[in-house]
C-alpha cells in the first residue's frame, strides 16, 4: 500500500550507502546492476562467487521442470494479487522498466527466471497511477512471513514461494547488488513503491521489498 510503515519483518538485505540511479516521470526508481544491458540479452554473470557446494543448490520439487520457463502470472492470495507478468529490461536512465499498465507486473528478464537454481528473480510493478488507480502490488506492504506466492510460467508450471522477509528502503539506498544477483540461494523478490508521495518530484519516497524462498 502507498502509505506503508517502515516495519521490517524476517530477513532482508541491508540498505546500501551509495546513491541509486535517479528515476524520471511517474516511474519508481528500481535500479538494476551496473553494466546490465538495455535489451533482453543476458548479461555477464555477477562478480559474486557462485556457490560451489552442490548440496546448497536447490532442487526443484518432484514433477517440476529443472529449467524454468518465462513467468507469465503471479498470485499472492493473502493480498488478493492475481496479475499477468511481462518481461522488462532497463530504461536509458538505468532504472528497471515497469509495465505501463499498472495491473501488470514486470519480470527483470536480463536477470534470472523464477525457479532458476541460483540467484534472485525480480518482479516489480507500479503501486498506483493517477490515471489508472491502484496497481497490482498496491498492498505489497501488507504481506506477512509465511505467505504464499505462486508464479506460473509459459510451460504451464506453477512454482510456490514462501515470504521470508519484508521491508522498505529509501529509494537511494535500495540494496541493488543483493537484490539483483545471479548467485546465491534462489529467491523471489517483489518490489513496488511506498512511503510518502512527494508531489514536487511526482514520486514515492521509498521502495517496498518482499523476499521469498522456494516452498
Amino acid at each position: 500500500m502507498a502509505d506503508d510503515t517502515s516495519t521490517t519483518i524476517g530477513e532482508v538485505p541491508e540498505q546500501r550507502t551509495g546513491a541509486a540511479p535517479a528515476s524520471f516521470g511517474f516511474r519508481p526508481a528500481i535500479p538494476a546492476p551496473d553494466g546490465a544491458p538495455t535489451t533482453d540479452a543476458t548479461p555477464p554473470p555477477s562478480s559474486a562467487t557462485p556457490l560451489a557446494d552442490a548440496e546448497r543448490t536447490a532442487s526443484p520439487p518432484t514433477g517440476v521442470p529443472a529449467t524454468p520457463g518465462t513467468p507469465v502470472r503471479v498470485r499472492v492470495g493473502s493480498i488478493d494479487v492475481d496479475a499477468p507478468v511481462v518481461p522488462v529490461a532497463l530504461e536509458p536512465s538505468g532504472a528497471m522498466e515497469l509495465p505501463p499498465d499498472v495491473r501488470e507486473v514486470g519480470w527483470f528478464a536480463p536477470g534470472v527466471a523464477p525457479g532458476t537454481a541460483q540467484g534472485s528473480a525480480v518482479l516489480a510493478g507500479h503501486v498506483d497511477s493517477r490515471a489508472q488507480g491502484r496497481g497490482a502490488l498496491f498492498d505489497l506492504g501488507e504481506v506477512e512471513l509465511g505467505d504464499v506466492i505462486e508464479v506460473d510460467d509459459d510451460t504451464g508450471t506453477t512454482r510456490r514461494w514462501l515470504v521470508t522477509g519484508r521491508t522498505t528502503y529509501p529509494k537511494d539506498t535500495l540494496p541493488v547488488e543483493a537484490l539483483f544477483t545471479r548467485a546465491g540461494d534462489p529467491q523471489l523478490v517483489l518490489i513496488t513503491c511506498g512511503g510518502d508521495f512527494d508531489r514536487d518530484t511526482g514520486h514515492y519516497e521509498r521502495n517496498v521489498v518482499v523476499v521469498a524462498s522456494p516452498a
